[in-house]
């Protein structure tokens, strides 16, 4: 991150609470000239090294001012994933993996984040109520969906909607493998329908709820034209 967008995120804060760099400093946990100094460095073209521990502690301080009510939120730039970002702004991650509309992909592991997308916070309260850090976009390969979902689609899933009580589109953990499937209910207690949308080329089949590994419901599709 630039020390100029932590500055203008301070700035902002700042014009809204009346507070000083010194009181911001101490409130963050750091030494009470650290802000003024990163000022003093910037107005004299020097190079200053924002350590993660610094900026999460500034990011923590801010974040506390805008929520205790001190400022109003859709005016303040908040730091999020080592970005500075519109306080009217949600930013997703993006997972390098994708989910099969077919008959499986294997992954090993769920943890590798290509990038993130910035949605307007607005627009994501209208389709879901969860945190940002509970959502996550993948691509769907395969066509056992269709045509709900195509190849290469991208589906945010919200990580933590995971109860099949409710009947959706899941991405979900086979023997393995990740699927993007329909779930419907079964007549035998403690087995949900495993459904695919192109159900000529892909029956249905049942699986006991315990063996299904739930990693979110879909909430979401984007698609290319």
């Amino acid at each position: 991150m630039k020390l100029i967008d932590l500055l203008n995120a301070i700035d902002i804060h700042q014009s809204k609470t009346s507070e000083s760099d010194a009181a911001l400093s101490t409130r963050a946990g750091l030494s009470k000239d650290a802000i003024r100094n990163w000022r003093r460095a910037m107005r004299d073209g020097r190079s200053v090294g924002l350590n993660t521990d610094s900026l999460t502690k500034i990011t923590s301080a801010l974040t506390a001012g805008s929520l205790s009510g001190a400022s109003e939120a859709t005016d303040i730039r908040r730091v999020e994933y080592g970005e500075a970002v519109a306080a009217d702004q949600a930013l997703v991650s993006v997972f390098d993996i994708a989910a099969s509309a077919g008959n499986g992909t294997f992954v090993d592991e769920y943890e590798a984040v290509a990038y993130t997308l910035s949605f307007p916070a607005e627009y994501l309260r209208h389709i879901t109520t969860s945190r940002p850090e509970n959502l996550q976009i993948i691509s769907v390969k395969g066509d056992s969906m269709n045509p709900t979902l195509f190849n290469d689609d991208v589906v945010m899933l919200d990580r933590s909607k995971q109860s099949l009580g409710y009947d959706g589109i899941f991405v979900l953990r086979l023997d393995e493998t990740i699927h993007v499937k329909r779930i419907g209910r079964s007549s035998n207690p403690g087995v949900v329908k495993v459904i695919s949308d192109n159900r000529t080329e892909f029956p249905e089949f049942e699986r006991p709820i315990d063996s299904v590994d739930v990693l979110g419901k879909v909430i979401w599709v984007g698609k290319k034209l």
